[in-house]
């Protein structure tokens, strides 16, 4: 493994009310039970499904994205994150990417948590012929106006099986374009949506 950085029946009303009841108390349950590191629905969540809230609140209109941060990952690859963001932020509209953190209703902040090429397959002589690109961030998206955290998705990752020996040749350089620019697909879509299932791969959704 090398870094990338070196490397039936309808309710009565009573019926009705008692299994609204119901259902509501079940989904805040599970995801009480949920924890940083298991896979759950945050209560924060829940609640904002419920109510039919946004992610992004209805005032907001500016957003800020910080450079991304990391030891993980060399800078030029945490820049070009941090610049593909804004620019998937700026096309979808909703809100102005902002450069003064003054001006901005909401606050972006990531980290690169890791980076990595991994060899999948060798030939015969030893050299790997099949490679794998990944690269996992944390973000964290901040209401200045009302001083509270938003969302923290402690891992969003993106990958691309590749060779740059086999038909289809892909250098790494163009690998590592497109694991970039999914990962900020992910980003973007979570910070507008509170959720980027549908960029999931068929790999990742549990599919053969």
């Amino acid at each position: 493994m090398r870094t990338l950085q070196k490397t039936g029946p309808g309710f009565g009303k009573t019926g009705t009310w008692k299994a609204r009841l119901l259902i509501t108390a079940l989904l805040v349950l599970c995801a009480c039970a949920s924890t940083e590191g298991d896979i759950g629905v945050p209560v924060g969540r829940v609640i904002k499904g419920i109510t039919g809230e946004p992610v992004v609140p209805r005032g907001a209109n500016r957003i800020l994205v910080a450079d991304f941060g990391g030891e993980t990952a060399e800078r030029t690859l945490r820049g070009r994150l941090g610049i593909r963001v804004r620019e998937l932020l700026a096309a979808d509209g909703r809100l102005a990417v902002v450069a003064d953190e003054e001006r901005a209703d909401l606050v972006l902040a990531g980290v690169v948590t890791g980076s990595e090429i991994r060899p999948l397959r060798y030939d015969e002589m030893g050299i790997a012929v099949r490679k794998r690109i990944r690269i996992t961030a944390s973000v964290r998206l901040f209401d200045r106006a009302n001083k509270r955290e938003i969302f923290f998705e402690r891992e969003i990752q993106a990958f691309e099986e590749f060779s740059d020996v086999e038909p289809p040749v892909v250098p790494e350089a163009a690998a590592l374009d497109r694991v970039i620019d999914a990962l900020a697909k992910r980003i973007a879509q979570q910070t507008m949506r509170g959720s980027y299932t549908e960029l999931l791969t068929p790999v990742e959704k549990g599919r053969k």
